[in-house]
C-alpha cells in the first residue's frame, strides 16, 4: 500500500516531474508501480537518472535575474508607460513577500505570478497553489485589459517555458504572428490571448503542450487552416476558442480526445470536421455558425459519435437538404437556423423534445407538407430568399402538419422579423409548440407547463392558428397547386376582390417607376440647360457693352478693315465710288452693332473697330465677310466709242505693287487680282459685243481684316495704342477677303471655333450649338446603336499662317537679297530644297515659347461654307520686307504636304478626295522617361533645335506637324529621299549638341568604337518613316495640318515597334524609292552649285582621336584652308575630333562616283578600298567645298507584324557611313510587344546589308568655341556632365589649336 500511495502521489503531481509527466499512459504508471514493488535499486536508479538529466538541463535555461530582465523587455516593448495599471513595474529593489516566501522583485509587479513551493503539500493543487515548481520563477502573468501595444513576439517564451503555468492577455493592442517560438512552454496550462489583433497562422506543434486545457484565441485576425496537431497524443486541451477570426478549411478534432467545447464561429470554415473522428465523450459543445459549411448533413456523420454533446449551433450557414436525425437525450440547445433545409421535423426529435431545450429551426426551407423540393445544389447557389410556394412544386394535404410528439398551443406570440425569411412576417402572431398528449410530461423545474422553446416559421404548418395583429387583415395569396401562404396587409391595400395589389406584388415596380421618373427630370432639366442655359445672363453681357461704348480700361481686341484697290477704283469710278463705300459702311456698321462693338475711328475706306470680346471680334468678321460676299454691287455701264482707243482697265494700277506678297512656299506664279479669282478680288469685268455696244463693269470690292488683342491701362487712351497699331499692320498683311488675327487672339477664341462656326450672314445663331449639344447627350448615352454627330466640320476654319520676325534696322541694311516683288516666283518642280529665309539660328536658342514683341505669328480664320476659298491664297501673305520666316518649324498650314488638294470646311468626305503621297516620320527619344519634366523642357529645346536645323538642310519641304510632349516629333515629307536625309542628318546632329548633364548620364553616355570614335552620344533618336497617301489632311485644334490614315500609324508603329536608339526604320520599298531618287539625281545635276547654310551650334566635344586626325592631313586637299585637323572623312563612322560649333551643308548632287553600286537595293556591299573615300566638289568660283557624297548603308532587320496592321511588313535600317559601327550592337527584336512582333529574321533575297553613295549634308568642325551665356560656362563644365575628365579629353585632341583654345575656355 506505501508503493501504490507513492504512485498515486506520482500521477496526481505529474505536472511536477517532467518526464513522468510526458507518460501519461497508465499503462506506463503501472509498470513503474510494479517496478517501485519488486523493491528494484537499479530500476529506482535508472529512474531517477531519466528525470533528472532532462529537468537539470531545462531548469537551468531559467532564473529569476533573467525572467526579470525579460520583464523588462516586455515592458519596454509593449508601450509600459501608457498601460492602465503598471504598480511596482521596474522596481528592482522591492522587498517581494507573499504566503510567507521571500520572493524576488518582479514577483510584486502588477500581474506576475511566481512560484511559492518546491513541493506541494497533501490537498494542494498545482494550478491554483502554486506549488510543485521553483519557487521565484513565474507561475503566472495575468495582465488582462492593460492598453498593451506592440508585437506579439516580441516576448521570449524560452525564458518562462520552465515554470510559467498561465498567460493571459485578452483585451489589449496586441498584433503580429502567434510564432513558432511559442510551442517551447511544457507546463502551460492557461493562454487567454482574445480580443487582440494577432495575424497570420497558427504555428504548428501546438499539441505538445500537452498541459494546455484551455486556449482563447477569439476576436483576432489569424487566418489559414487549422493544424492537424492543435491537439497531441495526450492533449489535455478543454476549451478551445477560435471564433471571429479568418481560419478557413475544415478542422481535424481526431486527437482532442479530451476536449469538452469548441467555439469556431464567424470564420470561413467549410466543413465541420476534415475527416471521419472517433467517439468524442468529453465534447458537449460545437459552435460552427456563421461560416460557410455547405452541403447535406449525412446520417452518422458526427452527431451519432457525440453521446454526451449537449449544445450545437450550425446557424448561418448554407445546408441544405433534410435535418439530420438525432439519437442524443442530453441535447440542450440546437441551432439550425438561416440555412436551406427543406423537408419535415424527423420523429426521432423526439427524443430531444423537452421545455428546457432550446431549438432554432427559422429561416429555413421547411414543410410539413410541401413536396418536390428544389435540388439541394440550386439553393445553395441561390443568393436570393425565396418565397416558400417557390421552393416547393406540390402540396401533400393528407400529410400531418406536425410531428406526433408536437402540437400548437393556444398562446399566440409574435412571430420575429428576420432579414433572410420565405414569408412575411411583419404583423404576424402564431401559436407557441407544445408536447402533445401522447408524450408523457414531467414537470421541470422553471418549466411548468408542456410549452416548448421552439422556434418554427409558421409557413411549416402553413399557418395554422394564425391571426394578424390589431389594425390588419390576414390575406391568402396562394397560388394554385402551390402551397398555402398569407399575409398581413392593411385593409385598405386589400383589393375588394380578396387578390393582391400590384403595389405589393410587385414592390420593384415602384423602385423602377421613381428611378424612371428622376432620369426623365433630371434629363429635361439638363436639356433646358443646355439649350436656354446661359442666355439671360449672355444677353445680359451684351446690354452691358453696348452701353458702355468703347472700353477704358481691360482687355480689348482691336480690328483694321481696309479695302483692297480702294485708291484705284476711285480714280477709275469716281461717281460709283462713294456708293460703293456707303454699301461698304452700312454692312461694317451692322456687323458691327450684331457683334457688340464700337467704331474707334475711321479714314477713308479704312474702319478701326474695337470689342470687349475676342469672340465678338472674330464673329464680327465672318458675318461682315458673309455680307459681302452676298452683296450685289453698283455696274458700271459706259459707251464705247471709237475715239477710245485704250481700254478702260489698262490705267488700273495695283496700289499695293511695292508691298510683295511673301509666302513660305510657293504654289504658283501668282498675282494679286486674276489668280485670286476663286476669292473674288476687286476686279472689273468688261463685255464687247462690238464697237459701239455697252460696255458692263462689274465692280467686287474685297476687304481685308486684321485683329489684335491687348489691354489698356486705367487712364490710358486708345489714340496710338501699341494694339491699334498692331492690328494696323496684321491688316496690311492679309489679301482682300482674308481675316488674319495674331497669337494672343488666336488664344482666346480657339476654345469657341464651335460657336464661331455658327455665325452667317444674319449674326450668330447659338441655338444651333445648344440643338447640337442637346442631341449629342442621348447619341453619347446610346453610341452603341447611333454615331454621335461630328460637329468639327461645322466649327470655324482656322488656320496657323506661320510665325515671322522682324528684322532691325541695321539688319535691313547689311541684307543683300532684294526684296521680293509681288508676284511670286516659280519653282522648279524638280527642286525641293527650302531656302531659308530666316537668319543664322543658334540651337541653343531655339523653342522660346512666349512670342516676343519681335515676332509675329499669323492665323487665318474662316467661316466653315467659304473654308475653300484659303486654297485660292495658300501661304501668300503680303508681308513687308522686313519681317520673314522665322525658322523652318514655323511654316504655316499650306506648306505642309498635300494640304492644297485636301477639302476644307463643309465639304465632301476627306477619303474621296484624291490627296497626293507623302511621307511620314516619327522620332522620339529613347529612354525619355529617365527624364524629369525640368530636363524634358532643356532636352525638347535641343531636340526641335536639331529639326530646325536639318530641315533648313535637307532639300524638300519638310514639316512639322507636332510636337508631343514626351520628346516625340511627327513631321511630313513630299518624298521619302527627303525624308530619309533628314533622318540622316538628325542623329548626327543630335550627336553634336551640347546636350545638360543629364542627357548625357546612364543610358545615354558615350560609346566609341574599336577605332576610338565616336558612335552615341547624348539622347539617342529612333525614328520610323513611312510612305503612303493619307486618308485625310485637316487642320487641328492649333491650326496645323494634321494627317490621318494608315501611313501615318505605321510610321508611329515602325518606330516604336521595331527602332531602336539611333536607328532609321522604314520599309524596303521606301528606301528603294529614295536610292531610285537619288540616282536619278546624281545623273541630272552635275552642273548644279552646292547651297549651303551655315549653323552655328555651341556644344563640347568629348574627344577626340589623333590617329584619325594624322589621316586627314594626309588625304584632305588644302583647298579653301579647311582645318585639317577638325575634317571629317565620309568613310569614318563619327566625328573625330571635338568642335564646339558644327556647319551643316547640304550639298548639291554631283555625278555619280565611279565605284558607285547599282542603286536597288539588297546589293552586295562595295569594298571600301576600291572607293574614292573623299571624293570633292567645286563651287562656281572654283574653290574647294566639303565632299557632297557619302556611303549610307542598309541593313535588313526583319519581317514584322505590327498592331493595326493586317499585312507582314519587310523592315531595313538605315545608317550612314559615319554611324555604321551601330549596327554591330543592334539585334533584330521587337522593341514593344504591344505595338509590334517580329515574325522572321529571315530575309526573302540577296544579301542582308546594301551600301549607297548618295548625297547627304556634311558637319564641318569649326575651332570657335564660343557659348551663349545661358548655357554652361565652361566647355570642363559640359565636359564634367558627360562624366570624362578633362585631362582624358585634352589628351585626345589631336589639334593643337583646338587644345590651345579649350584650355582658354576653360580657365
Amino acid at each position: 500500500f506505501q508503493h501504490i500511495s507513492v504512485c498515486d502521489n506520482i500521477s496526481n503531481h505529474s505536472v511536477a516531474f517532467p518526464i513522468v509527466s510526458t507518460l501519461n499512459d497508465p499503462y506506463i504508471l503501472a509498470w513503474l508501480c510494479r517496478g517501485l514493488a519488486e523493491d528494484s535499486m537499479l530500476f529506482l536508479v535508472l529512474l531517477l537518472g531519466a528525470c533528472t538529466q532532462p529537468w537539470a538541463a531545462f531548469a537551468s535555461n531559467c532564473t529569476a535575474q533573467d525572467q526579470q530582465q525579460a520583464l523588462v523587455d516586455i515592458y519596454n516593448a509593449w508601450g509600459g508607460p501608457g498601460w492602465r495599471r503598471k504598480d511596482n513595474w521596474l522596481d528592482t529593489s522591492l522587498e517581494c513577500e507573499d504566503s510567507g516566501t521571500q520572493l524576488p522583485a518582479h514577483c510584486c509587479w502588477h500581474g506576475v505570478l511566481c512560484c511559492l513551493s518546491e513541493t506541494c503539500e497533501i490537498g494542494d493543487r498545482p494550478d491554483i497553489d502554486r506549488c510543485g515548481c521553483e519557487p521565484g520563477l513565474a507561475w503566472a502573468i495575468e495582465l488582462d485589459s492593460n492598453n498593451l501595444e506592440g508585437n506579439f513576439s516580441s516576448m521570449d517564451h524560452s525564458i518562462f517555458a520552465c515554470e510559467l503555468f498561465g498567460l493571459r492577455l485578452p483585451n489589449n493592442k496586441l498584433k503580429g504572428p502567434i510564432g513558432q517560438d511559442f510551442t517551447v512552454y511544457r507546463k502551460l496550462g492557461y493562454a487567454e490571448l482574445q480580443d487582440n489583433s494577432l495575424q497570420g497562422p497558427l504555428p504548428k506543434g501546438l499539441g505538445d503542450i500537452f498541459s494546455l486545457w484551455l486556449f482563447f484565441l477569439a476576436r483576432n485576425l489569424l487566418e489559414g487552416p487549422v493544424p492537424a496537431d492543435i491537439c497531441g497524443e495526450n492533449s489535455k486541451l478543454f476549451f478551445l476558442s477560435l471564433e471571429k477570426n479568418r481560419f478557413s478549411g475544415g478542422i481535424d478534432l481526431a486527437k482532442c480526445t479530451q476536449l469538452g467545447y469548441f467555439y469556431g464561429e464567424g470564420n470561413n470554415f467549410s466543413a465541420v470536421f476534415t475527416s471521419a473522428i472517433p467517439t468524442l465523450p468529453t465534447l458537449r459543445g460545437v459552435y460552427m455558425g456563421q461560416n460557410n459549411i455547405r452541403g447535406v448533413i449525412p446520417r452518422g456523420d458526427f452527431l451519432d459519435r457525440l453521446p454526451h454533446l449537449e449544445e450545437l449551433g450550425l446557424f448561418q450557414n448554407h445546408l441544405s437538404g433534410p435535418l439530420p436525425e438525432m439519437t442524443m437525450f442530453s441535447m440542450q440547445y440546437i441551432s439550425f437556423a438561416d440555412n436551406r433545409f427543406t423537408g419535415r421535423i424527423p420523429n426521432t426529435w423526439s427524443r430531444v423534445a423537452r421545455p428546457d431545450l432550446r431549438v432554432f429551426l427559422q429561416t429555413n426551407y421547411l414543410s410539413c407538407c410541401g413536396t418536390n423540393p428544389l435540388p439541394a445544389e440550386e439553393l445553395t447557389v441561390v443568393a436570393d430568399t425565396l418565397r416558400i410556394d417557390e421552393v416547393y412544386q406540390g402540396v401533400d394535404y393528407s400529410a400531418p402538419i406536425l410531428p406526433p410528439f408536437l402540437e400548437l398551443s393556444d398562446v399566440l406570440e409574435p412571430v420575429r422579423v428576420f432579414p433572410r425569411q420565405s414569408f412575411k412576417a411583419t404583423g404576424l402572431r402564431c401559436p407557441q409548440l407544445k408536447l402533445s398528449e401522447l408524450v408523457d410530461f414531467e414537470p421541470i423545474p422553471g418549466h411548468p407547463t408542456s410549452n416548448l422553446q421552439w422556434y418554427l416559421d409558421p409557413s411549416y404548418y402553413m399557418f395554422e392558428k394564425c391571426v394578424c395583429e390589431e389594425g390588419l387583415q390576414l390575406v391568402n395569396l396562394t397560388k394554385p397547386g402551390r402551397l398555402p401562404y398569407l399575409e398581413c396587409q392593411a385593409p385598405e391595400l386589400v383589393a375588394s376582390d380578396g387578390s393582391d395589389s400590384w403595389e405589393e406584388a410587385y414592390p420593384w415596380a415602384i423602385v423602377i417607376i421613381v428611378v424612371v421618373g428622376c432620369f426623365l427630370l433630371i434629363t429635361m432639366l439638363l436639356g433646358l440647360y443646355l439649350y436656354k442655359g446661359t442666355e439671360v445672363v449672355q444677353r445680359l453681357n451684351n446690354l452691358k457693352k453696348r452701353m458702355h461704348g468703347l472700353p477704358t480700361s481691360g482687355p480689348f481686341t482691336a480690328v483694321v478693315t481696309d479695302i483692297q484697290g480702294w485708291t484705284a477704283l476711285c480714280a477709275q469710278f469716281p461717281e460709283l465710288s462713294w456708293k460703293v463705300l456707303s454699301i461698304h459702311n452700312s454692312i461694317l456698321r451692322k456687323a458691327r452693332w450684331n457683334n457688340f462693338g464700337s467704331t474707334h475711328e475711321t479714314e477713308g475706306d479704312s474702319f478701326t473697330m474695337v470689342f470687349y470680346d475676342a469672340k465678338d471680334a472674330v464673329a464680327f468678321c465672318l458675318q461682315a465677310q458673309q455680307m459681302l460676299s452676298m452683296q450685289q454691287w453698283p455696274i458700271h455701264k459706259e459707251i464705247n466709242s471709237e475715239e477710245q482707243s485704250t481700254p478702260l482697265m489698262s490705267s488700273y494700277v495695283n496700289p499695293v505693287s511695292d508691298l510683295p506678297l511673301k509666302k513660305s512656299r510657293s504654289i504658283s506664279s501668282l498675282s494679286i487680282l486674276q489668280p485670286l479669282s476663286s476669292s473674288h478680288p476687286l476686279t472689273s469685268t468688261t463685255k464687247h459685243h462690238g464697237v459701239d455696244q455697252d460696255k458692263n463693269v462689274n465692280i467686287d470690292v474685297q476687304v481685308r481684316m486684321g485683329l489684335a488683342s491687348g489691354f489698356l491701362c486705367p487712364g490710358e487712351s486708345l489714340h496710338a495704342h501699341p494694339t491699334i497699331e498692331f492690328a494696323k499692320e496684321v491688316s496690311d498683311a492679309a489679301v482682300g477677303g482674308q481675316i488674319l488675327m495674331e497669337g494672343s487672339t488666336f488664344d482666346a477664341i480657339k476654345d469657341v471655333l464651335g460657336e464661331l462656326g455658327t455665325v452667317d450672314a444674319q449674326g450668330m445663331h447659338l441655338d444651333r450649338l445648344r440643338m447640337r449639344r442637346v442631341f449629342s447627350w442621348p447619341a453619347f448615352f446610346l453610341c452603341r446603336f447611333i454615331a454621335p454627330p461630328s460637329a468639327a466640320s461645322e466649327d470655324a476654319v482656322v488656320l496657323d499662317m506661320g510665325t515671322y520676325t522682324k528684322s532691325r534696322p541695321d539688319q535691313e541694311q547689311k541684307q543683300t537679297r532684294p526684296a521680293p516683288n509681288s508676284s511670286f516666283p516659280a519653282r522648279s518642280s524638280r527642286s525641293f530644297l527650302l531656302t531659308p529665309l530666316s537668319p543664322k539660328l543658334s540651337l541653343t536658342g531655339y523653342a522660346q515659347k512666349s512670342a516676343s514683341p519681335e515676332e509675329l505669328h499669323l492665323y487665318q480664320v474662316l467661316s466653315a461654307a467659304g473654308a475653300e476659298r484659303a486654297k485660292g491664297w495658300g501661304s501668300n501673305l503680303r508681308l513687308k520686307s522686313r519681317l520673314s520666316l522665322k525658322d523652318s518649324l514655323s511654316k504655316g498650314y499650306f506648306d505642309a504636304p498635300g494640304t492644297l488638294a485636301a477639302p476644307l470646311g463643309i465639304s465632301k468626305s476627306p477619303a474621296d478626295a484624291s490627296l497626293p503621297l507623302v511621307t511620314t516620320v516619327f522620332a522620339a527619344v529613347e529612354h525619355a522617361r529617365v527624364f524629369s519634366s525640368r530636363e524634358i523642357r532643356h532636352v525638347e529645346r535641343g531636340l526641335l533645335a536639331c529639326a530646325c536645323t536639318c530641315l533648313d538642310q535637307v532639300k524638300g519641304d519638310g514639316y512639322l506637324c507636332r510636337s508631343f510632349g514626351n520628346l516625340k516629333l511627327m513631321l511630313c515629307f513630299s518624298k521619302p529621299e527627303a525624308a530619309l536625309a533628314w533622318s540622316c542628318a538628325m542623329q548626327e546632329c543630335m550627336m553634336a549638341r551640347p546636350w545638360p548633364r543629364a542627357a548625357m548620364k546612364e543610358p545615354f553616355k558615350e560609346m566609341l568604337d574599336q577605332h576610338g570614335n565616336f558612335i552615341f552620344r547624348g539622347p539617342r533618336l529612333k525614328i520610323g518613316i513611312s510612305f503612303g497617301r493619307p486618308d485625310s489632311i485637316q487642320p487641328d485644334h492649333l491650326g496645323r495640318a494634321d494627317y490621318h490614315g494608315d501611313c501615318v500609324n505605321s510610321a508611329a508603329r515602325f518606330m516604336e515597334g521595331a527602332a531602336q536608339g539611333g536607328m532609321i526604320v522604314c520599309e524596303r520599298d521606301v528606301a528603294m524609292r529614295a536610292a531610285e531618287a537619288w540616282s536619278s539625281m546624281q545623273s541630272s545635276s552635275e552642273a548644279e552649285q552646292t547651297t549651303e547654310t551655315t549653323l552655328q551650334v555651341s556644344r563640347s566635344w568629348s574627344a577626340s582621336q589623333s590617329a584619325h586626325s594624322s589621316h586627314e592631313q594626309q588625304q584632305t586637299p588644302r583647298d579653301g584652308q579647311l582645318q585639317q585637323d577638325l575634317s571629317p572623312s565620309p568613310a569614318s563612322a563619327v566625328l573625330s575630333s571635338p568642335p564646339d560649333e558644327v556647319k551643316l551643308k547640304a550639298p548639291a548632287f554631283s555625278r555619280a562616283s565611279p565605284c558607285s553600286e547599282p542603286l536597288y537595293l539588297l546589293q552586295p556591299p562595295l569594298p571600301a578600298v576600291a572607293c574614292s573615300p573623299k571624293p570633292a566638289l567645286r563651287d562656281g568660283n572654283g574653290s574647294g567645298n566639303l565632299q557632297n557624297l557619302g556611303s549610307i548603308h542598309v541593313f535588313w532587320l526583319g519581317m514584322f507584324r505590327f498592331k493595326g496592321i493586317t499585312h507582314t511588313k519587310s523592315m531595313v535600317h538605315v545608317l550612314q557611313d559615319k554611324l555604321a559601327s551601330r549596327a554591330a550592337g543592334y539585334a533584330p527584336k521587337s522593341m514593344n510587344p504591344g505595338a509590334a512582333t517580329l515574325v522572321s529574321q529571315l530575309q526573302p533575297k540577296g544579301p542582308s546589308v546594301s551600301t549607297y553613295r548618295v548625297p547627304l549634308p556634311v558637319v564641318e568642325c569649326l575651332p570657335n568655341l564660343q557659348e551663349p551665356r545661358r548655357m554652361a560656362t565652361s566647355v570642363r563644365f559640359e565636359l564634367e556632365g558627360s562624366q570624362r575628365g578633362s585631362d582624358s579629353i585634352l589628351s585626345k585632341l589631336s589639334s593643337s589649336s583646338v587644345k590651345k583654345k579649350l584650355s582658354t575656355h576653360s580657365q
